[in-house]
């Protein structure tokens, strides 16, 4: 086997987090559309990160697994990740569905701020 093809990396870009609350309603409305169709995206290329909400059970924020950077709103911590050939077809719709829900509830959190 080539050497190149032995190797699957991760590269995630250095995040300097913002405050959303500081920005206008408007603006977060377009952040979170935009954030939205990527995530979209990123379901439709057979990926799930599973780790937006944080359980009640653990320290931190709900959501401190989604920041808001220059460049947009961004997921971090793919520690739990799925992608749709690792797990299958049925768990892996299960996963998206419950990361929809997921979405919801930070859409409303993020815009009701």
């Amino acid at each position: 086997m080539d050497e190149a093809k032995k190797w699957a990396m991760l590269v995630m870009e250095r995040l300097y987090p913002l405050d959303f609350r500081t920005y206008e309603y408007e603006a977060r409305v377009l952040q979170m559309d935009v954030f939205e169709e990527e995530l979209k995206q990123l379901h439709e290329a057979g990926f799930v990160h599973r780790n937006s909400r944080r359980p009640s059970s653990e320290a931190g924020e709900v959501f401190d697994n989604i920041f808001l950077t220059e460049q947009g709103i961004r997921l971090i911590d793919v520690g739990i990740s799925a992608t749709q050939s690792m797990v299958g077809e049925k768990l892996f719709s299960l996963y998206v569905e419950q990361e929809k829900e997921e979405m919801a509830a930070f859409k409303n959190y993020y815009l009701s701020r």
